[in-house]
């Protein structure tokens, strides 16, 4: 979500259609249920978004756990996260 919100933000800045962005990322290896989503993905609230991501990465997290894979990126992206919602990094 974050790096397709943020590809399409640097295209806008070289003046690129956004539906043509969003056509190219769609049958490349970007392609993803936002990128096919986006219309409606990108009317979601910053809160709706960042649950979204918080409900992935504990799910991710917790399969790591699991497994016992560790996770470094997902541990950051937690802690990031976690920091901009502000809330304490507990896994559940």
């Amino acid at each position: 979500m974050n790096a397709l919100a943020e590809g399409l933000k640097l295209a806008k800045n070289y003046n690129l259609p956004e539906e043509e962005v969003l056509s190219l990322v769609k049958v490349s290896t970007g392609d993803s249920w936002v990128a096919r989503n986006w219309s409606d993905v990108s009317e979601w609230t910053a809160d709706t978004a960042l649950t979204v991501l918080l409900k992935d990465l504990k799910a991710a997290y917790n399969e790591g756990l699991k497994h016992n894979v560790t996770l470094p990126f997902n541990a950051l992206s937690s802690t990031q996260l976690f920091d901009s919602m502000g809330k304490e990094s507990k896994a559940k």
